[in-house]
């Protein structure tokens, strides 16, 4: 179920929102980068409720940027609006490198969902590097009469209309992913948002929902407890955490990718050096062995790397990909 946030902080080796600094640890130069910087504990701002998926992989990587900075990194949970609060607060931040975003999906895909988000994505925000790919688990109430995906489609395709399923929130990954899988499959199933994956889990569980896309580290403890069902993952590979779960690709749907993304982004207009700087630390933190072993843990795939530029180029095209889903839908916020 829901990992604790007790519990995700001594995981992580972490007191409450800081990423505590390694012994010895050491900032690296980079020429331009002003004397001294950071100075100051840099704060990374995430736009989602504390103890979940994202909040653990983003202070696993504030505790590992922190040691690359030579400073600490406090993480900030500023959740609500579809993360458009926190991305908003950080859109309208200083430029000058000491406050970071650990955004999602949202960040680029609020454009589509909003008719006017508090934020400009193209002019507010510059992306640094994506630190992971989320993949998303399908999973089932054991009620439900189906042990893969392709017994999943054939029930709901015999019930039509009956089939619920839950998610993080509208126009969330969780959303998107189960919207993709009813086009592509032909089935129709009703969305009932939640305001995060682990109370959507409790209502999985519980039986007053079917079933759910959700994030591997909410879902691992439930699953190996048999209390839901893993029929497929939304990833075009399958997941190290998860391998004997086949994708929604190998059981029966050719082609279907729905993956979450998490990147750290900067407010437009922070000087050169320090976005290189950011960048350089990031990749180094992403290669360390502990950071890189707890995500591999917990379900999340680390990518390649990818200069500034070629991240935003990323970002953007793969929110355009998720964007038909979203006009194909009719989804609003």
């Amino acid at each position: 179920m829901h990992i604790g946030r007790r519990a995700a902080l001594a995981l992580l080796g972490a007191g409450p929102g800081v990423a505590q600094l390694a012994p010895g640890a050491s900032a690296q130069v980079v020429p331009g980068v002003p004397a001294g910087w950071p100075d100051r504990p840099v704060r990374l701002v995430v736009p989602y409720l504390p103890g979940g998926s994202v909040d653990i992989l983003n202070r696993a990587y504030a505790r590992a940027l922190g040691e690359q900075l030579g400073q600490t990194v406090v993480v900030e949970n500023r959740p609500g609006g579809t993360t458009s609060i926190g991305t908003a607060f950080v859109a309208r931040a200083a430029p000058d490198g000491y406050t970071l975003l650990g955004g999602g999906d949202s960040v680029e895909l609020n454009r589509y969902l909003m008719a006017a988000p508090p934020y400009d994505a193209d002019r507010d925000l510059q992306a640094v590097q994506q630190l992971a790919d989320v993949p998303y688990v399908l999973i089932v109430n054991p009620s439900v009469p189906a042990r893969s995906l392709a017994e999943l489609i054939r029930h709901a395709k015999a019930n039509p209309g009956k089939l619920t399923y839950a998610s993080f929130g509208i126009g969330g990954g969780g959303h998107l992913s189960g919207e993709l899988l009813c086009r592509m499959a032909g089935i129709e199933a009703l969305h009932i948002p939640y305001p995060g994956n682990p109370p959507a889990l409790l209502d999985v569980m519980a039986g007053r929902v079917d079933m759910m896309f959700c994030t591997i580290p909410v879902a691992q403890a439930e699953l190996r407890a048999g209390h839901v069902v893993a029929l497929a993952m939304s990833s075009p590979a399958r997941v190290a955490a998860l391998p004997t779960v086949p994708t929604c690709a190998e059981a029966g749907l050719p082609g279907y990718d729905s993956t979450g993304e998490m990147t750290l982004y900067l407010p437009a207009g922070v000087p050169e050096p320090i976005v290189a700087r950011l960048w350089q630390a990031t990749r180094a933190a992403l290669n360390g062995p502990e950071l890189a072993r707890l995500l591999d843990q917990q379900g999340f795939v680390v990518t390649p790397p990818r200069s500034p530029a070629e991240t935003t180029a990323h970002v953007k095209a793969h929110a355009a990909r998720m964007a038909e889903v979203i006009r194909e839908a009719g989804i609003r916020l």
